[in-house]
């Protein structure tokens, strides 16, 4: 007598046992193809703009699992939103979630600009109405990646060149370190052709409020842009001691890390006894964030100026102190400002 075994039902979905593992979009018409590609377009290679989002500070131990899952919910919420209140169809989108992740492909029907611009805009919106409504363990930080490219469909989701590219972009030490140090809970980092043929030519994606950085992660080499939507603050101007206009500008505009650049020139900047000699003047010397880099110490400082009424005319006056009244780097440094 032969037994028969009945089926095994398949287990009901579990949103905490299923957590961290690799959910995609797929269309059920299409087997097990990704969203909207057929069977026969399976392994062919096909143009879209490249969206990928990274969580900062996602691994916290203070969190609880629930704490997760309220994080992952909201990252998918959010990023859904922001498409559809830009006018993009997201159904028309492929995307997926990876760990602390997601990545979306966008169809080359919709404009790139209009995902570098209405899309992080209305992103900015939604993560701050999802921060107002929970609590600080459930709060959201991005890092957004944005690339086009060549992409190759199979039967496991996605892959190619342009997307492995685009997480290198979000690994870069640069961006995560100016994003530590921005109260911007959002980040944005281009390709340099995303930056070059896109962002550059369309006043809406604010280009200038982009600065340049270099890229070194793994066998990646390269150039990305990047950008703190929420910190792009307007110019202001203020009076020096001596009466002549002193111009603070945006603390994500490219001027502003000329500015770094040139207080990397001082001498007194450069002697790391000297710069805390420095940094120990300033009134506001508490509330400059310790960076372990000479570069992000002196970014970390020139925000805090930024911040402060008449943080910087007080920081120069200092270094000012220290430096001979001759001093090109000096020199240069004023001929940025005034």
């Amino acid at each position: 007598m032969v037994k028969v075994l009945s089926p095994v039902p398949s287990p009901r979905p579990n949103r905490f046992r299923d957590h961290g593992k690799n959910t995609m979009s797929h269309d059920p018409g299409a087997g097990n193809a990704p969203t909207g590609v057929p069977d026969d377009r399976l392994m062919n290679d096909v143009h879209r703009t490249i969206f990928a989002v990274d969580m900062r500070g996602f691994g916290g131990m203070n969190r609880t699992r629930a704490n997760f899952v309220a994080i992952r919910e909201g990252m998918y919420d959010c990023v859904r939103a922001s498409f559809e209140r830009a006018g993009v169809c997201w159904s028309d989108c492929y995307h997926e979630t990876v760990g602390d992740g997601m990545l979306v492909l966008v169809p080359p029907s919709v404009a790139k600009k209009v995902v570098a611009s209405s899309v992080i805009h209305a992103l900015t919106e939604t993560v701050h109405a999802h921060n107002e409504t929970h609590e600080a363990k459930e709060q959201l930080a991005f890092r957004v990646g944005l690339h086009a490219g060549e992409v190759t469909y199979d039967r496991r989701g996605v892959t190619g060149p342009a997307i492995i590219h685009v997480h290198r972009l979000l690994a870069a030490e640069p961006l995560k370190e100016a994003h530590a140090d921005s109260p911007s809970t959002l980040a944005v980092i281009t390709s340099d052709w995303f930056y070059q043929d896109v962002v550059y030519h369309h006043p809406d994606c604010a280009p200038e409020a982009y600065r340049r950085i270099e890229v070194n992660v793994k066998e990646t080499s390269g150039t990305g842009w990047i950008r703190l939507p929420g910190d792009d603050r307007p110019a202001q101007v203020v009076p020096t001691e001596d009466g002549d206009p002193l111009v603070v500008l945006p603390r994500t505009s490219p001027v502003f890390f000329q500015v770094v650049d040139a207080l990397e020139q001082i001498p007194c900047m450069r002697d790391e006894h000297l710069r805390q000699l420095v940094f120990d003047q300033l009134s506001y010397a508490g509330m400059i964030r310790y960076a372990p880099t000479r570069r992000a110490h002196l970014t970390s400082m020139l925000r805090t100026c930024t911040a402060v009424e008449n943080g910087l005319v007080e920081l120069v006056t200092t270094i000012s102190n220290l430096e001979p009244p001759d001093s090109l780097p000096m020199r240069g440094l004023l001929n940025l400002l005034t």
